[in-house]
């Protein structure tokens, strides 16, 4: 239920959006995935070890009408399953991480050019 109200309110905040905030939002999006991914990678430096999400079936136990055979009615413990995840650590190969932060922090300087550019794009089309 949660999730649907949600769901039903997204569109709702995203129509609040100015089209000022938008474009600086579109213009940042490239350098922010960036940065998030240097961190990661600092991370796994730092830890020695990489974490990886891993998907696995569980059971949750709840409470169901009837039988299942539209026989009975009533209330009976059933269960239910359900996709959880969990993080799992990975080994990494320290040189080959050391050398994709050294490339992430190149690819960074031209996303943050780009940015810039595309930042004073936005300042001349959407004035404050």
């Amino acid at each position: 239920m949660g999730r649907l109200i949600l769901l039903l309110t997204l569109p709702l905040l995203a129509a609040c959006a100015t089209p000022r905030q938008t474009c600086l939002v579109a213009a940042t999006r490239d350098l922010a995935t960036v940065d998030q991914l240097i961190a990661e990678t600092e991370a796994n430096l730092q830890r020695g070890y990489a974490i990886e999400p891993e998907y696995y079936t569980g059971s949750q136990v709840g409470l169901c009408v009837g039988n299942g055979l539209y026989t009975g009615l009533g209330w009976t413990y059933c269960t239910v399953p359900q996709t959880r995840v969990r993080a799992r650590p990975v080994t990494i190969d320290r040189t080959v991480e050391q050398q994709k932060l050294r490339d992430l922090k190149k690819v960074r300087v031209r996303a943050e050019r780009e940015a810039r550019t595309k930042l004073e794009s936005c300042d001349a089309t959407y004035p404050q």
